[in-house]
């Protein structure tokens, strides 16, 4: 399966392979795990990033976008890795009232970036 054939035209893909597999030193087993570890924890962090946004508390809104964004680093999703530096300096910042107005932008990313790595076979790329 081509990952690039699973988006829309004019749609970037949201993971770059290439990148993913340096990661690992081009051990697609490895890479496999991650994603599955991934594809496992991202929900519940999304999760508690909302959570904490509800809540104000921009200590773990902070911490919380800090591991979404170390969580999609060795995936090389760029667009995912930069909404959550994005939501990791507001709260680092302070600055809870803007995380309503980007959350949903980091929701959608990270989405994305799911659904490209539950329908890529890792193990079988080239």
């Amino acid at each position: 399966m081509n990952v690039d054939q699973e988006q829309p035209a004019g749609i970037k893909v949201p993971v770059d392979y290439s990148a993913a597999l340096l990661w690992v030193d081009g051990d697609r087993t490895l890479l496999t795990e991650l994603v599955e570890i991934f594809l496992e924890d991202c929900p519940r962090r999304l999760h508690e990033l909302e959570q904490s946004v509800i809540e104000g508390n921009a200590i773990m809104i902070k911490q919380s976008a800090h591991s979404l964004k170390g969580m999609v680093a060795c995936f090389g999703a760029r667009l995912a890795q930069e909404r959550a530096a994005e939501m990791e300096g507001l709260g680092k910042a302070g600055d809870v009232a803007n995380t309503s107005a980007l959350l949903p932008q980091l929701q959608r990313e990270f989405a994305r970036v799911m659904n490209c790595l539950m329908g890529a076979d890792w193990r079988g790329m080239n």
